[in-house]
């Protein structure tokens, strides 16, 4: 959904607000990773680079895998079964066409193993000093041409009373460029929430860092890390071509599992945010 307005103020998810730096450094002492080398951790420069500005940008990581992903997603367009007016799952454009599907990688197995690509999990592990990252959410954005964007925010925004260990992974499926609407990215000077807590809106550029503001042109295959502190935005699609991209965001295993709190947590707001006749028809498909 668009990030443009400002809600009401909800309360935190009370079973998932870890507020105590303490107890969550506590916890992860008990999680310990099992010692094993990481194949495809990030080096020294990117892992600085990522603490530093709160994203990386990682070319070519998918090239070889990203033809199968791409026919999975194109797949999930033609899937007439996913087009019914109560199914959650589904974001549609002004003009029908699909513009997000939220969760997503449960409908193809080539989506499931993606998940769970070392390539993504093991540069995660080296962010996360060795232990193994837990999903937590997934969405395809589709974003068709005349597709609309999205304002300038911080994830956190949406995930307000759960882990700040949250790291999205976008995942190039057509090529992105400024024309058709690409993710924008901001530092992340301080690792910081920066919206009123309990209330969900947009960021101002006057309360960001904008001096290195990152256009992510990609092409198919092209990968990206950001913190949920991140700030990023994407301007409308203003070209004759789709911008697919995957958006995988995940935790600190040493923080726990949250995938299935998150999702009972993003039923009950969007059910309240769409206009729908009969909200106890509504499913995820």
């Amino acid at each position: 959904m668009p990030v443009t307005q400002n809600h009401a103020k909800l309360q935190p998810v009370g079973h998932a607000a870890i507020a105590n730096k303490e107890a969550v450094d506590m916890h992860r002492a008990y999680a310990t990773p099992h010692k094993r080398h990481l194949d495809f951790a990030l080096d020294d420069q990117q892992l600085a680079s990522f603490e530093e500005n709160g994203f990386i940008v990682l070319p070519g990581l998918l090239a070889d895998e990203i033809e199968d992903i791409r026919d999975a997603c194109y797949g999930l367009r033609e899937r007439e079964d996913l087009f019914e007016a109560n199914n959650l799952r589904l974001d549609l454009a002004d003009d029908g066409k699909p513009w997000k599907i939220d969760p997503f990688h449960s409908l193809d197995l080539r989506l499931e193993a993606l998940v769970r690509n070392r390539k993504i999990c093991d540069g995660l592990a080296s962010i996360y000093e060795g232990r193994e990252p837990r999903l937590f959410k997934d969405k395809l954005i589709m974003k068709p041409p005349g597709g609309h964007g999205n304002g300038l925010h911080q994830d956190y925004n949406w995930w307000q009373g759960f882990p700040t260990s949250l790291i999205s992974v976008m995942v190039a499926i057509d090529p992105a460029d400024k024309e058709n609407g690409c993710t924008e990215l901001f530092p992340r000077r301080e690792n910081k929430f920066l919206t009123e807590p309990g209330v969900f809106g947009e960021l101002q550029h006057d309360q960001i860092d904008t001096s290195g503001h990152v256009y992510v042109e990609t092409q198919p295959g092209d990968v990206a890390f950001f913190h949920c502190f991140t700030p990023h935005q994407a301007s409308q699609n203003n070209s004759n071509r789709w911008r697919s991209q995957i958006f995988l965001t995940y935790n600190d295993s040493g923080d726990g599992e949250h995938y299935q709190a998150h999702y009972d947590h993003y039923r009950w707001y969007i059910t309240r945010w769409r206009e729908q006749e009969d909200q106890d028809k509504a499913f995820f498909m």
